[in-house]
């Protein structure tokens, strides 16, 4: 989860009392929606196939996926959020979602779990999904959405909003079809995003740029390269 243009500010994954709140996954519910998407997956990828976490953050995604027994990779433009230690199975690359520094049809899967909609090109990033996916190779998605919505949430241009790259689920569906994919599962996990949003107004932290206009939702979608 890491903007491209610059912040006057840190972002709200970036802030140490959201971290506190959130966990090492930095997002609604926080390896829910991994085991989840695993579990939907499951023989049609088996251990031993090559996942990349894009946008891996701290990495709690990418350690639990080399402890399903999976080849894994790392990536994300935050060395601050990748820190030092090395993460026991999986490779770590510094680097952007949309100019992956990988070989074409090299993946099995990706996990791409609330990052397409920081990243500000979601494009890029799905044609860099298709180029270094294997024909047949699955993205696994999680990120918000606007629950019946037209158009983009208000405030697109705020980097600090999580929402500002935010789209109805019928536009993501376009967007990824654009893309070469095929929608095989669509799920509403709104309920994750409120619970995070209480916990984080419990604890004192603003969550307006999880919940700001355009009735947002959390999803989970998973997505077949054709």
């Amino acid at each position: 989860m890491r903007p491209l243009a610059p912040c006057p500010a840190p972002p709200l994954f970036a802030r140490p009392e959201f971290q506190a709140v959130s966990g090492e996954a930095l997002r609604p519910g926080g390896l829910a929606l991994t085991r989840r998407a695993l579990a939907l997956l499951g023989q049609a990828l088996p251990p031993g196939s090559t996942v990349l976490d894009l946008g891996c953050g701290r990495g709690a995604t990418a350690r639990l996926l080399a402890q399903e027994g999976f080849e894994v990779l790392g990536l994300d433009p935050s060395e601050d959020l990748m820190g030092a230690e090395p993460w026991p199975g999986v490779q770590r690359l510094r680097a952007l979602a949309q100019a992956l520094p990988l070989v074409a049809r090299g993946l099995d899967a990706i996990f791409c779990e609330c990052v397409l909609s920081v990243t500000g090109q979601s494009g890029a990033v799905l044609a860099e999904a298709t180029r270094a996916l294997k024909p047949g190779g699955w993205l696994a998605l999680s990120d918000l959405y606007l629950r019946g919505a037209s158009g983009h949430a208000a405030g697109g241009g705020s980097c600090l909003s999580c929402l500002s790259g935010a789209m109805p689920e019928a536009t993501l569906r376009r967007h990824l079809e654009a893309a070469g994919f095929h929608v095989t599962h669509f799920e509403d996990h709104t309920r994750l995003l409120a619970e995070l949003a209480g916990r984080l107004i419990f604890a004192g932290v603003e969550p307006g740029a999880l919940c700001a206009g355009g009735r947002p939702g959390y999803f989970l979608c998973l997505a077949r390269r054709g």
